[in-house]
Formats: C-alpha cells, sequence, structure tokens
C-alpha cells in the first residue's frame, strides 16, 4: 500500500519542493558504461546556485576523478535513474522517496570525520531514520509572512491565521491539506507527527471553524497575495520569504513550531566511487565550504563549526535562525506513511474543503 501511496502526486510534496528544491531532470550517459580509468569522472547533482565554481574547484583537490557538477531546478521532471550520478544534494522529502526505492547507499561516517560538526539535533530525523543515507547541509521552516505596517509587532502565532477572525478576508493559508492540518497541530500542542485520530479530528474541526475567515485557501500564490496587498497574512517558508525584495514585507516563526525542511547530501547506491564521494560530501562539511553554501543560499546552517565562523549579519538575522526556544518545537516529517494515516488525512481534506 505505501509503494501505491508513495507514486501518487501529493499536494504536501509539491509545496514542500516548491517553498525549496527537490525535483529534478538530469540525464546523463550511465556510469556502468565507462570504467574509472576510461571515464575518472564523479558526477554531482545539486539545485541551482547550491554551489559554486569555487566549491566545486575545493571537492577536487581530495580526490583524483574530475568532478562533472550537473544542477537543475525545481519544478522540473524528476528523472534520475539508478547510475547517473554518484552524489545528489535535494530536499527530504525527495531523498526519503529514493531511500524508500533503495536506489540511496548506506552513509559511512568513518569516512566523513567532518558529520562530527553538524548539531547532534540532526543526528536523527524522521525522512532518514538514524542519519543512515543522508547528511544535512542546509535547513529552514515554515512560518508567517505579514505585511509591516498592519502590525505593531510581529504576528509570531498560529492563532491569528487558524483561530482567529481578527484578520478576517486577509489570510492566505496552504492548498495543502497534510501540511496544514500538521500546522493546526503544532497550533494545538500536539507533533505534527501523530497519527492519533482524535488529535486529527480536532485540527479538522478548528480549520473548518476558520475556513469563512480565509481568503485564500492556496489556490492562488499567497506570496504574491501578499505583496499585491491583498492579505496581510500568509504562510511561507522563510526560504520563499528571503526571495522577496519587498520592505514592506516581514517574517517571523510562530512560538507553537511548525515544519522544518532540510537540504542533504547523500551517495547512489549504483556510484563506482564509493569512497571519493565520502571524500567530497566530507569537504562539503569543512567548515569554510559549508559557509559559503549557505550564507550564498541565505538558508540556515546545521554545522556548527561552520556558524561559528559565519559573519555576524548571517548568524543574527531572525528571518533566518528562529530562537533555541522555539526550535526545539520545530519538527521535521516523513512524507511516506501508514495507509490508514494517508486516507484519513485525505478524507478530512476533503471534508475541510467541502464544509
Amino acid at each position: 500500500m505505501i509503494k501505491k501511496l508513495k507514486k501518487r502526486k501529493t499536494t504536501r510534496r509539491k509545496f514542500i519542493s516548491g517553498i525549496g528544491l527537490i525535483s529534478a531532470g538530469i540525464i546523463l550517459r550511465p556510469l556502468s558504461l565507462f570504467s574509472q580509468e576510461e571515464n575518472p569522472i564523479l558526477n554531482i547533482g545539486s539545485p541551482v546556485d547550491f554551489l559554486s565554481e569555487k566549491l566545486i574547484s575545493n571537492f577536487q583537490k581530495n580526490i583524483n576523478s574530475s568532478i562533472n557538477s550537473i544542477t537543475y531546478s525545481s519544478g522540473t521532471n524528476t528523472g534520475f535513474s539508478d547510475n547517473n550520478y554518484d552524489i545528489l544534494i535535494g530536499r527530504d522529502s525527495y531523498l526519503e522517496g529514493l531511500i524508500d526505492d533503495g536506489k540511496i547507499a548506506e552513509l559511512n561516517k568513518d569516512l566523513i570525520p567532518n558529520n562530527s560538526f553538524i548539531d547532534p539535533k540532526f543526528n536523527n530525523s524522521a525522512f532518514d531514520k538514524d542519519r543512515k543515507h543522508t547528511i544535512p547541509l542546509s535547513y529552514g521552516a515554515i512560518g508567517i509572512a505579514y505585511r509591516k505596517n498592519k502590525f505593531s509587532e510581529p504576528p509570531s502565532t498560529w492563532r491569528w491565521l487558524l483561530d482567529s477572525d481578527k484578520y478576517a478576508g486577509k489570510i492566505a493559508l496552504l492548498g495543502d491539506g497534510r501540511t496544514l492540518i500538521q500546522i493546526a497541530l503544532k497550533y494545538m500542542g500536539v507533533s505534527l507527527n501523530t497519527n492519533d485520530p482524535m488529535w486529527i479530528n480536532q485540527a479538522e474541526k478548528l480549520l473548518k471553524r476558520q475556513k469563512e475567515n480565509i481568503k485564500d485557501f492556496g489556490k492562488k500564490n499567497g506570496k504574491e497575495l501578499l505583496i499585491n496587498g491583498e492579505v496581510d497574512l500568509a504562510i511561507l517558508s522563510n526560504e520563499e520569504f528571503k526571495k522577496i525584495n519587498n520592505d514592506e514585507i516581514g517574517f517571523t516563526f510562530p512560538r507553537e513550531g511548525s515544519l522544518i525542511w532540510q537540504d542533504c547530501a547523500c551517495i547512489s547506491k549504483a556510484s563506482q566511487k564509493y569512497e571519493e564521494s565520502h571524500s567530497v560530501i566530507n569537504s562539503m562539511l569543512d567548515p569554510k565550504n559549508s559557509r559559503s553554501i549557505v550564507e550564498n543560499l541565505q538558508t540556515a546552517t546545521p554545522n556548527i563549526m561552520a556558524l561559528d565562523i559565519a559573519k555576524k549579519s548571517y548568524k543574527e538575522d531572525s528571518t533566518i535562525f528562529p530562537s533555541a526556544q522555539i526550535m526545539e518545537r520545530y519538527e521535521d516529517t516523513s512524507t511516506i506513511l501508514d495507509f490508514d494515516y494517508e486516507m484519513m488525512i485525505e478524507e478530512m481534506w476533503d471534508n475541510i474543503l467541502d464544509s
């Protein structure tokens, strides 16, 4: 059942990929057609602008193979096969599917000593249990974007979007039932990964009550509605907010917590360059290289040493880093869960839309 569900086009995956960089279409000659002597090339797939030429040059110094860097954009058709890359950098929700399909190798952490620089709170995850397959390189979170002139202080609670009529008609939510129900669960003080029908039913009732106060349930782009002044509040990731060049728009992390996303590195199970791939990932975690990645992307780093040497303006940017107290309430999530849960969420979302 899980396999069938995973193949479905879920709105939540579309949302998570839309706020970041997950899907890709990379077409390369199969690595298996060449021996390492004939074609000493290590292929890295990464989102556009994730790795600079300078970083690729730094990685190159530690291996004998030449690095072939392939970039991809979000929104393209996923076309990865078993043998067209050695290292892949992608978003958690996409990599989870590859792990489930058996396409990602288990990592040998002894070959990645710089992994010790990763904040211990990232040692486990809902999408990669015990971190056997992925190494986090950057992360971000879903929060609240708002028009500054409408608030005397940042609206740092989900209440104004999910449980109040104070901003009726000026709120844009998500057209993604699963993520929205998970956010409602966080607002109620419950883990977003709960599968308790009682709590999920309470989340459904909350959203039904609030529906009359919502201008848009994800049919339009909440970011554009906010910029155009059609709404005062919208759910966005901080990554998407950083792309808004508008001083009238602010961003805040709700104190109840929310969802966190991660961009991670992994190695293809079909790679013939296992040790060199580990060496390159280790180079990615070198503090200077890691700092370069996140400062360029303006996303948060899970690398403690990279954060230590980062620019002060980056470290103190409150739209990149939630406070430590708030961060404790943020959770990552799995997109591959049991059939009963999926059916329950789908049914409840239909009920919300039809109410």
